[in-house]
């Protein structure tokens, strides 16, 4: 049985009253459960394996976290055919059954990730500078910028960088 709704939870971040389990809810507060996908034991709610991924069907419109369920996001919206394309992609070139996911909004990633929740090592595409750790600002990369993340505010030359990107330039 899957542990994301709870109807008495109430978020120890925004302390509203929710039908699920907040993102913000600290990893060693959340519930466990076996994946009724994959089988893997004592997993939670950012657990993504290749066949929940299938079957995600909506995300937050106002901070990117996915779900099963319309009721395991705040402001669920349909998964982009975009979007879906992207994370067939990183599955695809994924060896394990587990996806390394992005650690603010649940989605599966491969390096650099997204710029809220970056994966290291990775080369970036602008510059070609190897990057092991932090936040990395090229010049050639922050000229191309047209969204900011509506989470951590950084800026990307893709959607696809950010949790919940806005675009806030319109130059093609």
């Amino acid at each position: 049985m899957t542990m994301l709704h709870d109807e008495e939870h109430i978020c120890m971040h925004c302390k509203k009253k929710t039908d699920h389990v907040h993102h913000c809810t600290p990893i060693e507060k959340v519930k466990v459960f076996d994946c009724k996908y994959c089988g893997a034991k004592g997993i939670n709610h950012r657990h993504m394996c290749k066949e929940r991924l299938k079957n995600i069907q909506y995300y937050c419109i106002n901070c990117g976290l996915v779900s099963v369920t319309k009721m395991g996001v705040c402001n669920p919206a349909p998964i982009e055919d975009n979007l879906r394309e992207q994370w067939n992609k990183v599955a695809e070139e994924t060896k394990k059954e587990e996806l390394e996911t992005c650690a603010v909004c649940g989605q599966p990633v491969s390096p650099p990730g997204h710029l809220c929740n970056q994966k290291y090592p990775y080369k970036c595409s602008f510059c070609g500078k190897k990057i092991t750790k932090g936040h990395h600002f090229c010049k050639e990369k922050v000229g191309k910028a047209k969204y900011d993340c509506k989470i951590c505010g950084r800026i990307a030359v893709t959607s696809k960088c950010v949790c919940a990107p806005f675009k806030f330039r319109d130059d093609d």
